[in-house]
C-alpha cells in the first residue's frame, strides 16, 4: 500500500517547510467510499431511493465531496506527520495545495513554526528579596492623620452667615417641570455638601450665598444622559427652603469619636485595624515585588528563539488595543509577553502544573470581585462565553505557575518600612498611583 510522502524542503531555526505527496489511490478510495454512501442515502427525483447512479452523484456533489475529503485528508496526514516527528507547532500550520486533479496525486506544501526548546529552570540559583514590614508608631500615626484629614465632620455655624462651598446644608425641596410635579420631585430634610456634585449640574451652585430660613427657586436642566430617561434633557424649577447650615470642622481630633465615625468601637480598635491593614497591604506588595523580580530573572536568564508568527499575532492584538503607544514600544512589549508566556508554558509542562476546576473558579471569583454589585452578571458572562473563559484559564495558569516559581526560589529577608518598600523599581507603578492619591 502506498504511503504519503513527506519531503523536508526547509529546516531553519523554528521554521519548517514540508512537501506532502498523497498518492492518487488513497484519495480515490476515499472519494469512491463517499460517493457510494451518498448514492445510498440521497433522494433525487426520477431515481429510486438507494439506486442513484454514482455518475449522477459525482455530477451533482463532486465539488463539495472533493473539497471536504481533501480538507480531512490533509489535516489527518499533517497531524500524523507532526506526531510522528514529535513536533509542537507554535501556531496553526499554513497549508497550500500545489497540485491536484481527480485521479492524480495530491501535492501540498506545509509551513510550520515550532515551539522553541526552553531549558529547565534551576530555581536554586534564583534569589529573591522578601521584604518584612517593620511597623513603626510613626507609620500608624501618619495613617491616623490622613484619616482625620480626609474625614468630614460638621458643626453649627459659630457666627451667622450665608452658605458657601464646603458647607453642609439641610433643606426641603419641591420640583416642577412645566408647572407639573414629577416622580421623586419632593424631598424633606435632605442634606448636601455644597460642591460635592451630588446633585445635577447647577443645583448646588445656586444654593450658595443663602441664609437659614431662606427660600429660593432655582432653574436646572437634567443632563441628556440622566438615569431617568423621562427627565433627561428637561428643564425644571426647584423651590428650596434652607433649614440649617453647618460648617466643616477645620481639624478633626484623633480620638474615640473619630474612630466611631469611621465605623470602629474606639481609637484602640481603629489603631489595631490600621496595623492589620498595613501588614496585609505590605504582604501583598512584597509578594508582588518578589513575583516581578522572579519574572525579570526568568526573562533575563533564559535564551531561546521566539516564533515570529506568535509575535505578529501579539503585536496586532496590542496595536488594536492601544492608540497612544509607538510601534517600537508595542513590538518590545509583544516580545516580552510572548517570551514570558512561553516560559510559563514550559515551567507548567516540566513541573506538571495544571489548572484545576478550583483554580478556574477562583479566577472567575477574583474577576467578579472587580465589579461590586455585578458579581452574578460577571460569573454568568464567563459561563456563556467559552473563549473568555479560556482566556481566564490562561490567567489562572500564569498565577499558579508564578506562585510555584516564587515558592521554589531562595529568599533573603529584609526588614523595611512601607516607604522603603516603595523605593523598589519593581513597584514603580504602584508608587505613581500613591502619588496621585488613587490608593491608600
Amino acid at each position: 500500500m502506498e504511503k504519503t510522502q513527506v519531503e523536508e524542503i526547509k529546516s531553519k531555526g523554528l521554521d519548517l517547510e514540508w512537501r506532502l505527496i498523497v498518492p492518487a489511490n488513497i484519495i480515490n478510495r476515499l472519494l469512491d467510499k463517499k460517493y457510494t454512501e451518498l448514492s445510498k442515502n440521497i433522494r433525487i427525483p426520477g431515481f429510486r431511493p438507494g439506486k442513484v447512479p454514482i455518475e449522477v452523484v459525482k455530477k451533482r456533489y463532486s465539488q463539495t465531496v472533493v473539497s471536504e475529503t481533501l480538507d480531512n485528508l490533509i489535516n489527518e496526514k499533517m497531524r500524523e506527520s507532526i506526531l510522528e516527528r514529535k513536533i509542537r507547532p507554535a501556531v496553526q500550520p499554513n497549508v497550500e495545495i500545489k497540485s491536484f486533479e481527480e485521479g492524480k496525486d495530491l501535492t501540498v506544501e506545509v509551513k510550520i513554526q515550532k515551539m522553541p526548546e526552553i531549558e529547565p529552570v534551576n530555581f536554586d540559583k534564583i534569589s529573591l528579596e522578601k521584604s518584612v514590614l517593620n511597623v513603626t508608631k510613626k507609620d500608624i500615626d501618619n495613617t491616623l492623620k490622613d484619616i482625620a484629614k480626609k474625614h468630614e465632620r460638621f458643626e453649627p455655624l459659630k457666627k451667622k452667615r450665608k452658605s458657601k462651598l464646603g458647607d453642609l446644608i439641610l433643606f426641603d425641596y419641591e420640583g416642577k417641570i412645566n408647572g407639573k410635579e414629577f416622580s421623586n420631585s419632593k424631598g424633606k430634610d435632605e442634606t448636601v455638601v455644597l460642591g460635592s456634585k451630588k446633585y445635577i449640574p447647577g443645583y448646588e451652585e445656586q444654593m450658595v450665598n443663602l441664609s437659614i430660613s431662606d427660600s429660593k427657586d432655582i432653574d436646572v436642566t437634567f443632563p441628556a444622559d440622566y438615569r431617568e430617561k423621562k427627565l433627561a434633557g428637561k428643564k425644571a424649577i426647584f423651590s428650596l427652603i434652607i433649614k440649617d447650615i453647618q460648617e466643616p470642622v477645620d481639624s478633626v481630633p484623633i480620638d474615640d469619636q473619630l474612630a466611631k465615625e469611621v465605623g470602629e468601637e474606639n481609637l484602640a480598635q481603629l489603631t489595631k485595624k490600621i496595623e492589620e491593614r498595613m501588614l496585609k497591604d505590605f504582604k501583598t506588595l512584597s509578594d508582588l515585588k518578589m513575583r516581578r523580580q522572579a519574572v525579570e530573572n526568568l526573562l533575563g536568564s533564559l535564551s531561546f528563539d521566539v516564533p515570529s508568527k506568535m509575535l505578529d499575532e501579539e503585536f496586532n492584538f496590542l496595536k488594536s488595543q492601544s492608540n497612544d503607544k509607538k510601534e517600537k514600544e508595542i513590538r518590545d512589549l509583544s516580545k516580552r509577553r510572548v517570551r514570558l508566556g512561553l516560559i510559563i508554558s514550559s515551567i507548567s509542562e516540566k513541573n506538571k502544573i495544571n489548572v484545576e476546576d478550583a483554580d478556574l473558579t477562583k479566577a472567575v471569583v477574583n474577576e467578579a470581585n472587580k465589579y461590586p454589585g455585578q458579581e452574578k452578571e460577571v460569573v454568568e458572562f464567563y459561563k456563556k462565553n467559552p473563549a473568555m473563559m479560556n482566556n481566564l484559564r490562561g490567567v489562572a495558569l500564569e498565577e499558579k505557575v508564578m506562585t510555584f516559581v516564587v515558592n521554589s526560589c531562595k529568599k533573603t529577608e529584609k526588614e523595611c518600612t512601607m516607604d522603603e518598600l516603595f523605593k523598589s523599581d519593581f513597584l514603580k507603578d504602584e508608587k505613581k498611583l500613591i502619588k496621585k492619591g488613587e490608593t491608600q
